[in-house]
C-alpha cells in the first residue's frame, strides 16, 4: 500500500514557499496552499503575522529581504507549527480523502496525489474514471481503487501522465502560458 509521506515529499518539493504571483487563480499562496481557495487554513495566522513583521521591519530599514523571502525565512526559524499544518493539510484535503493509501503501486499513487494537489483532487480522480471508462464523479471509490490496483502500474501511471500533461498543454493559454513549465516539470518524478 502507498504511503503519504513517500508522496507528500515529492510533492513537497514543487510546492515552495510564498508566494503571490498576480497571475494565479489562487492568489496569495504558501506551500501551494492558495489562499483565494483555502482562506480557513489555519496557517494564515502565521503568514499574516510574518507579513506583518517584514513591514514592520521594512519600515524601520532593518530588512533588504523581500516579502517573500522574510516569510520563508521566518517560517523556518520561528518555532511554530507553520510545516506540521502544511502536512496536516495535504494529507486530510488530498490524501486520506482520495485513500490513496489503498493504492498498491506507490509511483501511481505518487502522481495522483501530486495531479490532485496542483489541479484539483476532484479532477486527479476524474483522469483515472475517464481512462477506465468509469462514471465521471471525481470520488475515489471502490470501482476506481479495484480498477487501478488491478490494471497494469507503468501502463496506467504513462497514460495517466499522458492526460496531465495534455491538459496542462491546455491550460497554458495567455496569462496561465507563464506556469507550463513547472507544470511539465512536475511530471518528471513520475516518468520512467
Amino acid at each position: 500500500m502507498a504511503k503519504f509521506e513517500i508522496a507528500e515529499k515529492i510533492t513537497g518539493i514543487n510546492e515552495g514557499g510564498y508566494a503571490d504571483n498576480l497571475a494565479d487563480r489562487g492568489g496569495e499562496t504558501y506551500a501551494g496552499i492558495a489562499r483565494n481557495f483555502w482562506k480557513e487554513w489555519p496557517g494564515w495566522k502565521y503568514i499574516d503575522k510574518y507579513k506583518s513583521d517584514y513591514y514592520k521591519a521594512k519600515e524601520q530599514n532593518r530588512t533588504k529581504l523581500s516579502l517573500a523571502a522574510w516569510i520563508n525565512a521566518s517560517a523556518k526559524v520561528k518555532d511554530e507549527p507553520v510545516r506540521e499544518l502544511v502536512v496536516k493539510f495535504y494529507k486530510d484535503n488530498f490524501w486520506t480523502i482520495n485513500r490513496l493509501d489503498q493504492i498498491n503501486d506507490q509511483q501511481l499513487a505518487n502522481s495522483i496525489y501530486d495531479f490532485g494537489v496542483n489541479s484539483g483532487k476532484g479532477r486527479a480522480i476524474k483522469f483515472l474514471e475517464e481512462i477506465f471508462g468509469l462514471k465521471k464523479d471525481g470520488l475515489m471509490d471502490t470501482a476506481v481503487i479495484a480498477a487501478v490496483n488491478k490494471s497494469n502500474p507503468k501502463q496506467l501511471l504513462q497514460a495517466y501522465n499522458a492526460k496531465r500533461e495534455s491538459a496542462y498543454r491546455s491550460w497554458a493559454v495567455g496569462n496561465q502560458a507563464q506556469f507550463l513549465k513547472s507544470w511539465l516539470n512536475r511530471l518528471k518524478p513520475y516518468k520512467d
